[in-house]
């Protein structure tokens, strides 16, 4: 393999790095925590109980270090023989700590694909380079701007509060606060219109999640974010109960943001001769396809639709990441057709089709490798939004480099995708 030109951020070949006219909008950037996020602003008297809560939930599976789980890239994924688009990490040396290179689970958008053995280590040196602005606003803004990134919405990830809440609402309650305080300290919420940074809302208690509310708007709040799961007590977060919850994020027109869920789901697998304790880095392929990403998210939207959240707050928006768009169409068309039916919603008559409220308050983010114009053909283009992933090792490396998986499109609707509708669900448009 010859060596290559990597382009001018240094991360693709010259030949295939992406570039656009003006700066984007990403709806899916990442952090990667300290050891010490959950804790560091936790009162001490919470430690034991949130460590003996957590255990409860997420118990030692055993045998996980002698499997073949052990050459993962952030700890969840498999790795094919001989990785991910034919580079395998474990053959390069300079790898250091838990940090994967960005791109590194892609196959044909792998920026180490048609470099040879020594840009590859080169490559993983510059990504080293980078680790400041996966943990701190300040280089990360900086490396925004190298990077043509006007704004993103960053996901703040490994924050689960379930064994919170199993351990009580005060328990809850204090995870949650020392969660929310670590990312006020190292990132901000609202970082120069250009960092956001969703604020962790207990749900699971009115009072409790109001309280937080009013915290983080104090501290500059634009998004919240929202587990797509019920509530711990098995409700609905857009049951009416939780109006007033739903009344203080119209009032202080604050974004709802929706992210992949890191917690297993088990709900109906021993029904299909399936082991209900198998944790997810175990899922089988059954197990994967039927209880992983799609379902959740279509329950979670479908929910939002017919419990009629946007029938009494319509000023609510929500934002959905990660779950890519391929469960999108169906959707629509089921709910839309349910409707049509003349089913009714859970707590009240819907006035308009389901889809027709879905394209008025909620962005999709695609995955990269979607046919994004198969997915406009039923929703339109002013609700899809571009998401990078950025920087988890099933992520673009580059933001920017979405933009290669758009094809031959008009450039008015790439600027809608790649910055304009984002920008709009934001701040509103013109």
């Amino acid at each position: 393999m010859a060596t290559t030109e990597t382009g001018e951020r240094g991360i693709y070949v010259s030949d295939k790095e992406a570039k656009l006219p003006y700066r984007v909008y990403d709806a899916d950037n990442h952090i990667y925590a300290p050891d010490d996020a959950r804790i560091r602003h936790l009162p001490k008297k919470y430690h034991d109980q949130l460590q003996a809560a957590a255990g409860r939930i997420t118990p030692e599976v055993e045998g996980d270090d002698d499997v073949e789980h052990v050459a993962t890239t952030i700890g969840t994924h498999p790795v094919p023989e001989g990785g991910h688009g034919g580079v395998d990490l474990k053959e390069l040396p300079g790898m250091r700590g838990n940090i994967p290179i960005p791109g590194a689970m892609l196959n044909r958008l792998n920026p180490m694909r048609d470099l040879d053995q020594l840009s590859r280590i080169d490559l993983i040196e510059r990504y080293n380079e980078m680790r400041p602005a996966f943990e701190k606003n300040g280089p990360r803004l900086q490396l925004m701007d190298v990077q043509g990134v006007e704004a993103a919405v960053v996901f703040t990830g490994g924050f689960n509060n379930e064994a919170g809440f199993k351990g009580g609402v005060e328990l809850g309650a204090a995870c949650t606060r020392a969660w929310n305080e670590y990312i006020l300290e190292d990132w901000g919420f609202n970082t120069d219109d250009r960092i956001y940074c969703p604020l962790m809302v207990p749900f699971d208690d009115v009072d409790t999640a109001i309280k937080e509310l009013e915290w983080g708007i104090d501290h500059g709040a634009k998004f919240i974010n929202l587990p797509v799961e019920p509530t711990s007590q098995g409700l609905s977060p857009f049951d009416p109960k939780f109006d007033p919850i739903w009344a203080r994020v119209s009032e202080a027109d604050l974004r709802v943001a929706t992210h992949l869920h890191g917690r297993a789901r088990h709900e109906g697998m021993a029904g299909w001769g399936e082991d209900p304790t198998t944790p997810y880095p175990r899922y089988d392929a059954f197990q994967w396809t039927m209880w992983w990403s799609d379902r959740p998210v279509m329950e979670m939207t479908a929910a939002m639709i017919f419990h009629d959240l946007f029938g009494r707050f319509p000023k609510v928006k929500v934002l959905i990441a990660e779950y890519g768009s391929v469960w999108l169409p169906y959707l629509l068309r089921k709910m839309d057709h349910a409707h049509m039916l003349g089913r009714k919603g859970t707590f009240t008559k819907l006035t308009e089709r389901p889809s027709q409220t879905f394209k008025e308050h909620v962005v999709v983010a695609p995955y990269p490798e979607e046919n994004i114009a198969r997915v406009a053909e039923v929703t339109g283009w002013d609700c899809l939004v571009f998401g990078s992933d950025f920087p988890h090792s099933e992520g673009l490396p580059d933001p920017v480099q979405y933009v290669s998986q758009l094809g031959k499109l008009d450039d008015g609707i790439i600027r809608k995708v790649m910055r304009d509708n984002l920008h709009d669900f934001i701040h509103g448009s013109a």
